[in-house]
Formats: C-alpha cells, sequence, structure tokens
C-alpha cells in the first residue's frame, strides 16, 4: 500500500513538473499600449474583470494595471510589457574618438559614402574629389560610413585612417553603426529635440534610428512618409526609446 501511494505521489509530482517545463517563456505580452498577446491561457483567470478578450487578446480598460502585472508575476507568470522591451534596447557603446583627415578613392563610379552627422542624427552623403585623376572623398578617422556600390543594399564601417593618408574600413552593422553614431553625437553636447504636435498626436525627430528601436516604435506609432507619429497612449514609450539614444525628447508649447 505504501509502495503505491508513492508511485502515485511520484507520477502527480512528475505531471506537476513537466506542466510546468511546458510554460511558455511568456506568458503575457504587450503588443500595443494596453493590448496583450496571451501565451498562457492560465493567465486569462487572473484577468477576468480587468478588460476585454478576444480570442487570444487582451484589452486592458481597469486602471490598475501595475498592480495586476505585479499580481501576475507573484503568480510565477512571466510578463512581458512595451517598457520591458525598451529597456532590452541595445545600450550605446563607448564612442571612438574622431580623429584627423584621410583620403579613399571609389572602388567604381557609381560607389557612394555617407557618413553619420552628429548634430542632425542622420546620413548625409559626402562629396566626391578629385586627386591625381581618382576620384573619392575626404574622410575622418572614426566617422560611422554607409557606403553604397549601386541599387543594391547599404554596407556599414567605422573609418580607420591608415599611415600614408588611407582610410581603411572596418565593418560594422547597422545597428552598431548607428549606435556609434548617436555614441559621438553625445560628446558633443546633450541631444534635447523638441517635437511638434500635429493635432492630437505627436512627430517625433526625423532622425535616424537603428532598426531594433524603429521596430518597437512602429507598435505604437503610425508612418506619414518618413515621419513617425505618436499619440498620448505612445509618448511614453517614444521618450524610453528615444532615451536608449541618449535624446531627451521634449514637446514644444
Amino acid at each position: 500500500m505504501h509502495f503505491a501511494f508513492c508511485i502515485l505521489h511520484f507520477a502527480f509530482v512528475m505531471a506537476r513538473s513537466v506542466k510546468r517545463q511546458r510554460r511558455p517563456a511568456v506568458s503575457l505580452e504587450e503588443i500595443a499600449p494596453g493590448r496583450f498577446l496571451i501565451h498562457d491561457p492560465q493567465v486569462s483567470g487572473v484577468l477576468k474583470g480587468e478588460g476585454i478578450f478576444s480570442g487570444q487578446l487582451f484589452e486592458l480598460t481597469t486602471w490598475r494595471r501595475e498592480g495586476l502585472l505585479a499580481r501576475l508575476r507573484g503568480r510565477g507568470f512571466r510578463i512581458l510589457t512595451l517598457d520591458d522591451l525598451a529597456a532590452q534596447l541595445p545600450d550605446l557603446p563607448r564612442p571612438p574618438p574622431i580623429g584627423g583627415p584621410g583620403w579613399r578613392p571609389f572602388s567604381s563610379a557609381i560607389e557612394q559614402i555617407s557618413h553619420f552627422d552628429l548634430r542632425n542624427l542622420r546620413w548625409r552623403a559626402l562629396a566626391p574629389e578629385t586627386r591625381a585623376g581618382a576620384l573619392g572623398v575626404t574622410i575622418y578617422d572614426g566617422w560611422v560610413l554607409r557606403r553604397r556600390k549601386g541599387r543594391g543594399g547599404a554596407a556599414f564601417y567605422l573609418a580607420v585612417r591608415e599611415r600614408g593618408g588611407g582610410v581603411g574600413l572596418q565593418p560594422l552593422d547597422e545597428t552598431a553603426a548607428i549606435l556609434t553614431g548617436y555614441a559621438q553625437s553625445l560628446t558633443l553636447d546633450e541631444q534635447r529635440p523638441l517635437v511638434e504636435r500635429s493635432g492630437a498626436r505627436i512627430v517625433l525627430p526625423d532622425v535616424e534610428l537603428p532598426p531594433p528601436h524603429r521596430r518597437l516604435l512602429t507598435r505604437v506609432a503610425t508612418e506619414d512618409g518618413e515621419r513617425l507619429l505618436v499619440d498620448e497612449s505612445g509618448w511614453r514609450l517614444a521618450q524610453a526609446v528615444f532615451g536608449k539614444l541618449g535624446v531627451q525628447l521634449h514637446v514644444a508649447e
């Protein structure tokens, strides 16, 4: 009898263990302000009375957001909010210093090289020059560069001045390149751009953004040409995303 009880108890413990192991990595994920995707159906019992269900989607309609999320986390559920995603964005690297100028000839007549403008936070094309019959550009050591060899995709680099006055190119991915540019911009002065209102929405600065930062912003922003606009519900996330880039947004009154 005791042996049979032990077997049943072991089976029960194992079943609970397997059930715990199968719990999704994320139980509840915020996909837009106040709107969540339910990955673990077990959270539904806690969410009842707090909002509207539509299949796997849940819209929070009460004011008890922080208390509700704390209660869910206290019960072992993993909650991923937009604020969490903003906090997980990559940090700025240590900015490489900018040194003296060098010269780099083009590899073809259709090559284009731009550098990251530290004042305007955008790519700026370098004006071609001719030296000894060769077409090329002047590049400063430490500049972040975007290079195009035609109509294809761009490649990104950090300029490294070589002996003899030439310029070598250290490859970077797009995110690392733009983050490096933002880090260098902060060595000039603090970035505190003013943003303007367009009706009930706020127009975010027309600047180059690293791909993960832009992807996160598109969860709360609408695109109008090259501009991104957010309403009041997305304003806090926009401030958090730009804050990860060292940029403090302020609304012009």
